[in-house]
């Protein structure tokens, strides 16, 4: 068998242990025009000495499925310029139309990052997995001083040197997040000036894991139970536009690095394009310049799915900007079809299913879901998408007293900021936590920044109600089990087993404090001796845990059925089954 057969048997047998979702065929398919429009010639694992007449020198956009990656020439034989494709790349700039032959492999992990030649993640990149580094990038077809943005999946440590051969005595800096402008994000030098990189594996850090409980401990939450973070109009965004200001942005940050800042609910306005759907915004949809393809954003969230944690989930809310226009339905339905198996769906014309959940989507392999307003319906046209009437009520935050009580066991409520040069709509941090705790689903929040996530105060650090970074120390040691706070900002905190008291959940939704104290095996047998009929529970959202904080003293700490079972992953009702939610208020 050839070598290169052999490691990418090799790659696959490990990777198998690696995906926690169903993957797609491991292949790599190439595109005649940018944004993974025009012919589609797709190549499974192995070397292509030669890409075809059809194709040859006519490649503009790269997708990649499964768990595959591309080494791609320009000659064929492999000769000539080449670099090393691992993300989704829907604009090659420097080997535009210039591919002749390419060899397929299968990534050895998820943790990766590529460099881009622009901004937005746009042109031709290089790419790297943990473990692997380019001394001279102008040994590649990115050259030196070209490296404008990086997209980085997984649990991904990236260092930038300014200099080749890794000169740590010129400039150089640690990346662990996606960055759609190396000139603005981190700033300084980085900017088309890298001269070589390294990529490493590393750990989670805190706030990482602080996402990875909340969302867990709500993977079995009907979602119109279930707090998500959120951005509005998520793609308006001045990270697409190659610098042009657009009349009226939302956002300055691509759609992968509000996923890394912990964002998992999209709203999308889409419309018909020329052939592929259309993503613009309102005013801004008059001009061709400020368009881009819905397959753009789909394939760059996928590059970022390719590296996320098997809790997360990612929603996509669409507005119906279509004026019933058919084939628009059928450009959407072919566009979401086109992200593969990682899409959720039902039968057509369904409604979101109010017994969905998290993990029941996680379940079926997928990892996305599109749900949008009736509009003009069109869901026999685009069976993929869910409708939204009767699961969703929407309130601007302009309209809304988040004072007021909000949780409804049948409606998913998203209420959003409008903050651009037009409107000045906007929530604070202590707004949008006392919003979620009082039933808001989704706040859709304008203009995230790093701080949104990393300072305490931030408007999303805010939202993490049930961990936050200072509570998470330790969260994937063994042994740990989770305790619930009387008093903080935080409801519970990763904690060791001792002698507390109990959360008890009654059949209708009644939290209650067991009168006895024990450790955490006990917990079952506890409820049930105190509260008869009771479950040892969780709360799961923060309407649920504002209840039961409310059953305590400020200075109490009590035992909930929450805690870690291993390889990095936690469990709600890992000391028994846990109540029901479905019909029940908190």
């Amino acid at each position: 068998m050839h070598k290169f057969a052999v490691s990418c048997l090799l790659a696959m047998l490990a990777i198998s242990g690696m995906a926690h979702a169903k993957v797609d065929e491991n292949k790599v398919c190439l595109y005649s025009d940018p944004e993974y429009k025009g012919q589609e010639t797709c190549f499974s694992v192995g070397q292509h000495g030669w890409v075809g007449d059809q194709i040859n020198d006519k490649v503009s956009s790269i997708r990649l499925y499964g768990n595959a990656y591309a080494k791609i020439y320009s000659n064929g034989s492999f000769r000539g310029q080449h670099t090393v494709v691992m993300a989704n790349t829907y604009k090659l700039d420097a080997m535009d139309d210039a591919i002749s032959s390419l060899k397929v492999g299968v990534r050895n992990s998820n943790d990766f990052a590529c460099l881009f030649e622009h901004n937005g993640f746009r042109g031709t990149p290089y790419c790297l997995e943990a473990g692997q580094s380019i001394s001279d990038l102008d040994n590649t077809v990115l050259r030196r001083n070209e490296g404008a943005s990086l997209l980085v999946s997984g649990k991904t440590k990236v260092t930038l040197f300014e200099y080749p051969n890794f000169d740590k005595n010129r400039q150089h800096s640690q990346m662990t997040r996606s960055s759609s402008n190396l000139g603005e994000r981190p700033g300084d030098w980085q900017d088309e000036n890298v001269d070589s990189f390294q990529v490493s594996k590393r750990f989670s850090t805190e706030t990482e894991k602080a996402i990875d409980l909340t969302e867990t401990l709500s993977s079995e939450l009907p979602l119109t139970h279930l707090q998500v973070l959120a951005s509005h109009n998520s793609f308006n965004s001045t990270a697409y536009f190659s610098g042009q200001l657009i009349p009226g942005p939302n956002h300055r940050r691509s759609l992968a690095e509000q996923l890394q800042l912990g964002v998992r609910f999209f709203e999308l306005d889409v419309r018909r394009g020329d052939g592929y759907t259309t993503v613009c915004h309102s005013f801004d949809c008059r001009f061709s310049s400020f368009k881009i393809s819905l397959r753009r954003l789909l394939g760059e969230v996928d590059s970022w799915l390719k590296g996320a944690d098997p809790n997360d989930v990612v929603f996509f809310y669409l507005q119906d900007d279509m004026s019933n226009d058919q084939e628009g339905y059928k450009q959407l339905e072919k566009d979401i079809k086109w992200m593969g198996s990682e899409v959720y769906s039902i039968d057509s014309c369904s409604t979101v299913p109010k017994d969905l959940t998290l993990k029941k989507i996680r379940d079926s392999g997928a990892r996305v879901f599109f749900y949008k307003d009736t509009g003009n319906t069109g869901c026999s046209f685009a069976p993929s998408v869910m409708m939204g009437n009767g699961f969703e009520k929407n309130i601007g935050v302009a309209s809304i007293n988040m004072h007021d009580p909000h949780f409804d066991v049948d409606t998913f409520l998203r209420s959003q900021e409008c903050h651009n040069n037009f409107c000045h709509d906007t929530v604070t941090a202590d707004e949008a936590r006392v919003g979620i705790i009082n039933g808001v689903n989704a706040i859709g929040l304008d203009m995230l920044e790093e701080s949104d996530l990393d300072n305490k105060s931030g408007r999303l650090n805010k939202q993490l109600w049930a961990f936050g970074p200072e509570t998470s120390f330790g969260a994937y040691s063994n042994g740990r089990t989770a305790s619930f706070l009387g008093k903080g900002d935080r409801f519970m905190k990763v904690d060791w087993d001792k002698q507390q008291k109990f959360a008890c959940r009654e059949q209708d939704g009644e939290w209650n404090v067991s009168h006895q104290q024990g450790r955490i095996v006990q917990g079952k047998s506890i409820c049930e001796a105190d509260f008869p009929g009771s479950t040892f529970d969780v709360p799961m959202n923060p309407v649920e845990a504002q209840a039961l904080r409310d059953k305590m003293a400020p200075d109490e700490v009590i035992h909930v059925n929450f805690g870690y079972k291993g390889n990095h992953l936690w469990a709600p009702g890992k000391w028994g089954t846990l109540g029901s939610r479905m019909g029940n208020i908190p």
